[in-house]
Parts: structure tokens; sequence; C-alpha cells
């Protein structure tokens, strides 16, 4: 642990050459003036992203920034630098994000000051419930992602209060962003790796709720053949009524060029692989590295051969394209763009806000939706001026 808690000064990707320009934030901004912050102490996990430059620096100037923790696999050097004044703590793998953002928290909860709290995404501090509950003045933590939200149940009965915006209706909206970024980015690496285009490539789309929706429908619209698999049957219902292909799951699996997997859990794992094409492309759209059992397929590999953002495994003389080790392939691309960074950024504010300004029980909440019902009328007012 001791190595994860240097500042990291080198990370994997180069940046651009300039210091990005990213937009400002006005209905965070405003969120802020209205319903300003009592005096607090923020733990922060985040992907450090150019995009989360303005987020960051925004908590920083409303609240007490003891501990910026970034995953590793967003991080980006330019976003680094632009930062290089708060106290960032690059972890120096995956499994160290949860404890070096717990660590913080006790040695900020040691020292006398205002409330603290811990804002989060992916649920890393999930496992460690019960040390944050000891940690003096802690409020509780506020968590972005589904994932990190299945995490968080896994520990019912919480022991301290967890704010969620994963299932919020305004979450809800960054759903159909992300889709289109996941399409962006398997357009791109198709074309720049593979030679190849997307409108001539059979794609199949593993998961078909709010981003797998968003994904399938940019795909169909960029001309490809796609095919949706969900375990759940009222999707799979949903799929065939907008027009899609659907059927059994190794069929499509046989079936596909490109296999997408947004379903927020493990979609393809060994027993698949007799199942794809050969020369098939597996591409993740979730969060860490969850969608595919990268592990197990790589020791599966009779061999094993690494260029750039590609790893091509060959099991049985038949050849399999992995896409950044199966990480989230719109983290190479920024992630999310777009205004509705602004509204979700909101929302974890003022959850954040919420959670310090009054003891809360040990439990899942969310923000009123009266909360949510205004901070939506303020994005569209803001975004939809013409």
């Amino acid at each position: 642990m001791s190595s994860a808690l240097r500042r990291e000064t080198d990370a994997t990707d180069p940046g651009p050459p300039d210091p990005p320009l990213v937009g400002d934030l006005p209905v965070l901004r405003d969120a802020t003036v209205r319903w300003p912050l009592p005096p607090a102490r923020l733990v922060l996990v985040a992907h450090l992203l150019d995009t989360a430059v303005p987020y960051i620096r925004r908590l920083a100037e409303v609240c007490e920034l003891v501990g910026v923790v970034p995953v590793p696999y967003s991080l980006r050097r330019q976003a680094l630098t632009r930062l290089a004044d708060l106290p960032v703590l690059v972890p120096s793998t995956l499994d160290d994000v949860g404890p070096l953002a717990v660590a913080s928290a006790q040695q900020a909860g040691a020292r006398r000051g205002p409330a603290l709290a811990v804002q989060e995404v992916g649920g890393y501090c999930a496992p460690h419930l019960s040390t944050l509950a000891g940690v003096p003045q802690l409020c509780g933590v506020v968590e972005d992602t589904k994932q990190g939200q299945w995490l968080y149940e896994l520990h019912v009965p919480l022991p301290l209060p967890v704010f969620t915006i994963a299932d919020s209706p305004l979450k809800a909206l960054e759903d159909l962003q992300v889709g289109r970024c996941v399409a962006f980015t398997v357009e791109r690496v198709l074309r720049t790796r593979f030679y190849r285009v997307l409108s001539e490539c059979r794609v199949l789309v593993l998961g078909y709720g709010g981003i797998g929706t968003s994904l399938a429908e940019r795909l169909r619209e960029s001309g490809s053949r796609v095919a949706v698999y969900d375990p759940c049957e009222i999707r799979m219902a949903a799929a065939l009524l907008r027009g899609l292909r659907v059927g059994s799951r190794t069929d499509l699996l046989g079936w596909a060029d490109v296999v997408i997997g947004v379903s927020g859990r493990c979609s393809l794992g060994v027993d698949d692989l007799p199942f794809l094409r050969e020369g098939a492309v597996l591409l993740s759209g979730s969060s860490k590295q969850v969608e595919f059992d990268v592990d197990g397929l790589c020791e599966a590999a009779d061999s094993i051969r690494q260029t750039q953002e590609v790893t091509q495994l060959t099991v049985e003389s038949r050849t399999v394209h992995l896409v950044d080790r199966g990480r989230p392939v719109n983290f190479l691309e920024q992630s999310v763009l777009g205004s509705v960074l602004d509204l979700v950024y909101s929302e974890l504010y003022l959850c954040t806000r919420e959670l310090v300004r009054s003891p809360r029980p040990a439990g899942l909440h969310r923000l009123s939706p009266d909360l949510q019902r205004t901070l939506a009328r303020n994005w569209r007012e803001e975004y939809g001026k013409f």
C-alpha cells in the first residue's frame, strides 16, 4: 500500500499537448450557489478524465477535498497535471482504490474538523463499510454507478448512510449518451485497428438496459446489422418490437462479427469461446473489467499477442480479439461527453449536500423527486436555449 500512497506523475496515456478546452458547468455552479454546502470535507473517488477537471475544481471551491483517488484505467495525465495542487493519490492497482480512499477518510477523521463524506464511482469502498462506519465524523457515502450500488446492496443492512444516483431518472438520461459514446469508440477501433467498417459488421449487444438500448439504436443508425441478447425476456421482447434481431445466446454469438458487452455483469466467459466466430472482436461498455472473464480467456488461450489496444487470443486455432483488455472502450475517448455531465455532477453534489447537512439513518438514500425535477428544469432551461 505504501507505493499506492505516492503521488503518481506518469499515467499510461500521453494526453494532448495542450490543456483541453473543457466547458463550464453552469447548472452545477448555480446549484452550489442556490443550495450551498455546509462546511464539509470530502474524499473523492473519480474517473480522472479531462472532462472531470471542472467538476473537481468546483468541489474544491465549496468544500475541503482531503483526498482525490483516481480510478487507474481512466486516468489522464493532463487532468492529473491540472490538479497538481490538490491531494491526488494515485493507486498502484485497481484493488488499491478502496483501501486508499478509506485510509484517506481515516486520516481526515482522526483530525477535528467539519463533517466528512466519501463520494465515489464504482463501489470500491463497499467491501470496507465496517471500517468506514467507525471513522469519526464520517456522514456516509455517495455512489454514482449501478455496479457500485449493487456492491453496496450486498452489504445490506448497511452500517451507515449511502446515497445513490445509480437508479435516478436523471442518471438514466446519461445512458443515452454513454451508448452513443460506446458506438463512436467501437467504430473508431474497427476502422483504425481492424480496417473494417461498422456498417458492414454484424454486431451483438449483450445487455439491453439503458445503455444497451441507446447503443443498439446508434449501431443500427450506422448501418450495422444488430442483434441483442438479455436474460430478461421483457427486454428481449422490447428489442424485437424495435426491429432488432433476437434469439438464443449461442446462436447469436456464432452469428456476430463484433460482440459488445453492456450488461454491467459478466456476460461472456471461457465456456463461450467455442460459439464465437473466427476473428470475433470483443468490446466492453461497462465499468472495470466485469463484462468478460479476461483472466479465464487468457488462461485458455494457446497464444496471446498484444498490439496497441487489442489483445489477440488464439484458442484451438480460433482467433478472438479482445479490445483494451476488456475495460470500457468509451474511456479511450473521455467516456461521456456533452451537457449531460452537468446534470449528473449536479445530482452528485446535491446528494453530498443532503448527506452532510443533516444526519441520516443507515441504509440507501436517494435525492428527493422534487430536487430531481428542479435540476432537470434548470438543465433544460440552460441547454435548451435556441
